[in-house]
């Protein structure tokens, strides 16, 4: 006997439930139907869909007894069964079973409930039935179907009809149940999982299809507390994902999210993309496909959903807020596009002005490219001869952050006369302008509106082909995102025109001047929980576009790249403000101009000095490298320089390294074992035997050997002469008690020195004076 568990909390305890009912029921028709007096050996299947449902045991009652009717014997072990699983689905425990025992040919009765116990698709029942059993000489009845394999000529006929009727009643109770749910989502009833800041209230005397009392959905003020204020984060205060998961899981009043235990960046994402916080409740947006293929299904967005309504009743966040939350999220999707770095060095490769430079030229954003991705470049002009580039250099994107953000603190700094002429504007802008311009909100609802009837269109005419859908498909992400971005400007107007317009004063001028100088130096400095402030005020500031120009000159490593853009301050800093670009006559656009380029790139008199010193005196440049702490690509450099201008070439590095008194800085190892091979030859042990000891192959030994003599001005000892004054001078004479003869060979013999004698020893290294 064998099943399936349940996806519910009492998934072990109701199997073990079924189980012990079948055993109940089996042995209940063995005493009326014994073996010895049974005609054959069978096998049953049940199986019901869903986790509500429990019906294992009234299956298995009706087949045992069409079992004992027609005088077959059902052990309890061929008893299969599958619990919660739907019949779309082919990888079944239980089923896996049944076909395990057909592939023996243990049993030569089926039995089945009905043709929609075994599959939902007509065409996999009947392959199933086909190969798996009548193929094999089983034979197989579906009782409640009236689908015998006997009947040769009328079953196949008979299982596909039923077949076919099973799926159109399920498609029937599809459209049934979503019509229910439709109609609890008008009602403001618990149609499906609650999201997280609502509960469901009880309604007296109302009882579900189960017997469970049924709920009305509500605001839940503790958690819907908890949503607004991550979206307070996330929006006004512009923390960062993984800050707002920090404070979450480190908060002990924080609740879990629902389905989950614990807070992660999607649980986050997911929380501020639910449009049912801004009390737009939708119901089917996505669509469940079966993929046969594969045996699982996928969740399929539709072009629209099936049932969308607004409830004001159960709004948590204000239209402005998550529209702002939704722009954020899509903005911080494409900036952090592009593969994980795999060391885990984001300090190198900051992501923060991803999508702000541009290549005027080309007119194209800068890509991310270069040395693990440190660098930024246009493949436009990559792909250009580099006579012609009109960007040569690449952009090192941490110098990039580190110089716009000190360019704009810097800006900052030199602005502080402005906050009374700040405060002076917006006293006047409220004097003036009681209501913003009408026209404003009137061109952004024609836009929505033209953006509504194009989606319309799109999802009308999705193509003919493949190739066609693909194109609408992304065409249609492209309007919706659009679409949103609109929504989301008209929203934050009309919060606006909802608000009175406040004044600020000097003090909180200059407070937020000094925030901005603070994030903007901590940014640049290292990583800052203000990164979502410091990409948003950047944003405002260049319009969302730094452009680059070639400077210097055209080879490696003598120019640069030099940014510029036109911003207005004045409205960034009223913007941030009161939300209200205001102009000033007297404030007109400036253009900011930044060199990407390192500070006293020139090494430094001093260290030439130091590292041709060091050179002279036949030092390594390795160890020069850790002596000076610069590259040894810089030295290189250095030295190439030197001996440029002296008119000389500079010696090959290999050929001066053989030269050199010391050639490693760390000792390699046939150094290291020189004194173990010396002991261990004084004691009388044949070469061979110190390799084994050593752990070293035959040349890093006779390296070894060589090295102890040259290291002390001693001659190599030759091996034939060694040998003779050894006892035992071949393990063979150990092994067998006798004199090897001319033509043994050994390790050690193949490391003997070349000769114009004859070399009969096998014993000893060669003598060289050189490791």
């Amino acid at each position: 006997m064998s099943g399936t568990g349940l996806q519910t909390e009492s998934r072990e305890a109701k199997l073990e439930r079924s189980r012990r009912e079948v055993a109940a029921i089996v042995a209940e028709f063995h005493s009326r139907l014994p073996r010895e007096m049974a005609k054959q050996v069978g096998a049953l299947y049940a199986r019901y869909s869903t986790k509500y449902q429990d019906s294992l045991a009234d299956q298995v009652r009706t087949l045992l007894e069409e079992a004992v009717r027609r005088g077959i014997f059902i052990p309890l072990e061929f008893v299969f069964f599958d619990l919660g699983v739907r019949g779309v689905k082919d990888d079944r425990d239980g089923l896996n079973g049944l076909r395990n025992c057909l592939k023996r040919k243990s049993v030569k009765f089926v039995l089945f409930f009905a043709t929609n116990r075994l599959f939902r698709k007509s065409y996999r029942a009947l392959q199933f039935v086909e190969e798996q059993i009548v193929e094999r000489g089983i034979h197989a009845v579906f009782v409640k179907s009236g689908v015998d394999t006997t009947d040769t000529k009328r079953w196949r006929s008979f299982l596909s009809m039923h077949s076919m009727m099973d799926e159109y009643v399920v498609g029937m109770n599809v459209e049934n149940i979503r019509a229910a749910y439709e109609g609890l989502l008008e009602k403001q009833m618990v149609f499906g999982t609650i999201s997280f800041g609502y509960r469901g209230q009880v309604i007296a005397g109302e009882l579900t299809r189960r017997g469970r009392p049924r709920q009305s959905l509500v605001v839940d003020t503790y958690r819907a507390d908890w949503v607004r204020k991550i979206f307070g984060w996330y929006v006004i205060d512009r923390v960062p994902l993984k800050e707002i998961i920090r404070r979450l899981v480190g908060d002990p009043l924080a609740p879990p999210p629902a389905k989950t235990d614990r807070w992660s960046r999607g649980a986050v994402a997911k929380l501020l993309r639910n449009s049912r916080y801004r009390g737009c409740w939708k119901y089917g947006s996505t669509e469940t496909v079966w993929l046969s293929s594969k045996d699982y299904s996928r969740q399929i967005d539709r072009a629209r959903p099936l049932k969308e309504i607004q409830i004001e009743s159960l709004r948590i966040v204000s239209d402005e807020i998550w529209f702002a939350a939704a722009r954020l999220l899509a903005q911080e999707a494409a900036k952090n596009a592009g593969r994980k770095p795999r060391d885990g060095d984001r300090s190198s490769r900051p992501r923060l002005l991803n999508g702000l430079f541009v290549c005027p030229t080309h007119n194209r954003r800068m890509y991310v490219g270069g040395s693990n991705g440190q660098f930024m470049h246009c493949e436009d002009c990559q792909a250009t001869p580099a006579s012609q580039r009109p960007l040569f250099s690449l952009l090192p994107r941490k110098l990039a952050l580190v110089k716009t953000c000190d360019a704009l603190a810097a800006c900052i700094r030199r602005r502080y006369d402005w906050m009374p002429r700040i405060v002076a504007a917006c006293q006047k802008y409220a004097a003036e302008n009681q209501s913003p311009d009408p026209k404003t909100e009137q061109d952004l609802v024609a836009r929505q509106n033209k953006l509504d009837r194009r989606i319309e269109f799109v999802i009308r005419n999705p193509g003919e082909n493949e190739a066609d859908e693909a194109e609408s498909a992304l065409m249609l992400r492209g309007l919706r995102k659009e679409r949103e971005a609109v929504r989301a400007e008209l929203s934050g107007l009309r919060s606006a025109q909802a608000k009175p317009f406040v004044v600020p004063n000097e003090t909180e001028v200059k407070a937020m001047l000094d925030q901005f100088g603070e994030l903007l130096t901590d940014t640049a400095d290292a990583d800052s929980e203000g990164e979502g402030l410091v990409r948003e005020f950047v944003e405002r500031v260049t319009g969302g576009r730094i452009e680059l120009f070639q400077i210097g000159e055209r080879r490696a490593h003598g120019g640069w790249l030099q940014g510029r853009f036109r911003t207005s301050l004045f409205q960034a800093f009223t913007l941030k403000l009161t939300g209200l670009a205001i102009p000033e006559r007297d404030a007109s656009t400036e253009e900011i101009v930044i060199d990407y380029r390192k500070v006293g790139n020139e090494t430094p008199a001093c260290l030439k000095e130091m590292v041709l010193a060091a050179y002279q005196e036949e030092r390594l440049i390795k160890e020069i490298a850790r002596t000076t702490e610069l590259p040894r690509s810089r030295i290189t450099k250095i030295l190439d320089e030197h001996y440029r201008e002296a008119g000389l070439v500079r010696p090959d590095g290999r050929f001066r390294r053989s030269e050199l008194p010391v050639q490693h800085l760390e000792k390699p190892h046939y150094q290291l074992i020189a004194e173990d091979v010396k002991r261990l030859a004084d004691e009388g042990l044949l070469m061979s035997e110190i390799g084994e000891r050593l752990d070293v192959d035959s040349t890093t030994l006779r390296s070894a050997w060589s090295h102890w003599h040259v290291s002390r001005n001693l001659p190599v000892p030759d091996g034939r002469a060694r040998r003779k004054t050894l006892k035992i001078k071949s393990r063979d004479r150990v092994e067998s008690g006798r004199e090897p003869d001319e033509s043994a060979s050994s390790m050690d013999a193949a490391e003997s020195p070349p000769s114009s004698a004859t070399c009969d020893s096998n014993d000893e290294v060669p003598s060289t004076d050189r490791p």
